[in-house]
């Protein structure tokens, strides 16, 4: 899913700035770090896997809290009693009676609060990476903490708005997240949610917090979640988790080496997925059944050689911003464009294949032979991109095509009955790395209109009636492509 469009709401005269994505009875709502900027969030791959899984079981809201980001600035750090007025009310805005409350670090603060003093509001807490009481000016040492580790905590947070918007803070998160890359990516992050002075102004707020007194009055279930390495000692987090009633503590396993951002925190996602639910993550939450279209520039070499860089460059331009459109025009999304091929998901074959007809017309018009691929099935999310047998089946089809030629599979065939969409069976054919051989259809041309012009995406009935069925019964929906497929192997063997 592409990222959701950000909304506002009015704070004592100041804009707040939310998102909010899926649908369904249950409700979620996360507060951000400061560093946790809202629309540069959905740029690592596996942040943006997590926000998108949030999406699958229930309604989610994400915001930081209001004066960074997107949001409007504002004359005053707000207090851990506005920032918890500030998450009822986008509950209120969003039409949310009650929501499990998801608080990132210092954010922490402010979900207990509205727990403790809302608990109508509230169905649940999850807490990650939390410590609760005041790190200096306190008149005893905090629980959980060492000086070693308090210190170095202390300094090494004051050390990283010195040169704030470099990514320093990466390590204070994980630091076996620490790389190149995610540094370059925090560094956006830091440097578009706060200015130094700001995240200085916050940073010494927080070690001055102490909301302990308001653990033991939060009476939902609440679960403590720190990645483990966090600099934020585990024992910290679990003082917080002693003195909320209905807690239980999770140490999440250390980060793959080489790890994204987001990567560390996947079993996050699963933890409130459970509370927000009741029950065990789906195994299979991460998959779903769609239509890929694959197409690919035939002869290029060719032409590059007798046109020259500068005017095949150009041609291949105007060619991707073809593709662009008519994948959009048709509700559709272009997910990869590799050298000269392109890779686009839908939600109904019908919608795949014309739009696949409208690509080949078009780069015909420019004087390029192109070739197209559909293939319906099972595809696994990756962040914003998608994977699975699927995938490499479609691109095999894609392959498999001739200039100028839309091939699909049976399954597709199948499935697209009644569209008025019409084949020609061209044989069995081996796909490279897939197993057995496959029959294929190239759509004809009569009865396959093309694509109108600047119209909003409308789906077909046929593609109507899966998606209804993806998004009601989904499980049917799978067990139908999973028959329309074994009957291909079948007539392949």
């Amino acid at each position: 899913m592409d990222p959701p469009v950000v909304q506002y709401i009015q704070r004592d005269g100041h804009a707040l700035a939310y998102q909010v994505v899926g649908g369904g009875s249950l409700d979620v709502v996360w507060l951000f770090e400061i560093n946790m900027h809202l629309d540069l969030m959905w740029t690592d791959p596996q942040i943006h896997y997590l926000m998108e899984r949030g999406s699958t079981f229930a309604r989610t809201a994400y915001f930081q809290q209001r004066g960074l980001g997107l949001s409007d600035p504002v004359d005053h750090l707000p207090t851990l009693e506005e920032q918890a007025d500030d998450i009822v009310a986008v509950m209120d805005e969003i039409g949310m009676r009650e929501a499990l409350l998801v608080g990132v670090a210092s954010a922490s603060g402010a979900v207990a609060l509205v727990a403790a003093r809302s608990p109508e509001r509230v169905t649940g807490v999850l807490l990650i990476q939390p410590f609760a009481e005041r790190l200096i000016g306190g008149d005893h040492d905090p629980e959980g903490w060492s000086t070693a580790e308090r210190d170095h905590f202390v300094e090494g947070w004051r050390a990283a708005t010195e040169v704030w918007g470099s990514g320093a803070t990466v390590p204070l998160w994980d630091p076996g997240e620490d790389s190149p890359f995610n540094r370059r990516l925090m560094s956006m992050l830091e440097r578009s949610s706060a200015t130094p002075a700001v995240a200085r102004a916050h940073l010494e707020w927080i070690f001055r917090l102490d909301y302990s007194d308001i653990l033991p009055s939060i009476q939902c279930p609440a679960r403590i979640v720190i990645v483990s390495g966090s600099p934020v000692p585990a024992a910290a987090a679990r003082y917080v988790a002693d003195h909320i009633p209905q807690s239980t503590f999770h140490l999440l396993p250390p980060a793959p080496t080489g790890a994204s951002l987001g990567e560390a925190w996947k079993p996050i996602i699963d933890d409130v997925e459970q509370l927000a639910t009741g029950g065990h993550p789906t195994p299979d939450a991460g998959q779903f059944v769609a239509s890929v279209l694959f197409t690919d520039v035939v002869g290029s070499t060719e032409m590059l050689a007798r046109i020259g860089d500068g005017a095949y460059r150009e041609l291949r331009a105007a060619h991707e911003r073809q593709v662009r459109d008519g994948v959009e025009r048709a509700g559709g999304r272009l997910l990869n464009v590799a050298g000269d091929g392109t890779f686009s998901i839908f939600d109904g074959p019908t919608s795949a294949i014309r739009c696949a007809r409208s690509v080949v017309d078009d780069a015909c018009a420019l004087g390029l032979d192109v070739r197209a691929g559909v293939h319906t099935g099972q595809v696994e999310r990756n962040g914003p991109d998608v994977s699975g047998m699927t995938v490499h089946i479609g691109a095999r089809i894609g392959a498999t095509a001739r200039a100028g030629e839309v091939l699909v599979s049976r399954t597709v065939r199948d499935l697209v009955v009644g569209s008025g969409l019409r084949f020609t069976e061209v044989g069995e054919h081996e796909l490279k790395g897939v197993p057995g051989r496959w029959i294929l259809y190239a759509l004809s041309d009569a009865d396959t209109p093309r694509m109108v012009p600047r119209r909003a995406p409308r789906l077909s009935v046929i593609d109507q009636a899966i998606l209804r069925t993806a998004k009601r019964a989904p499980q049917a929906l799978r067990a139908l492509v999973g028959a329309a497929n074994a009957r291909q192997r079948r007539l392949s063997r």
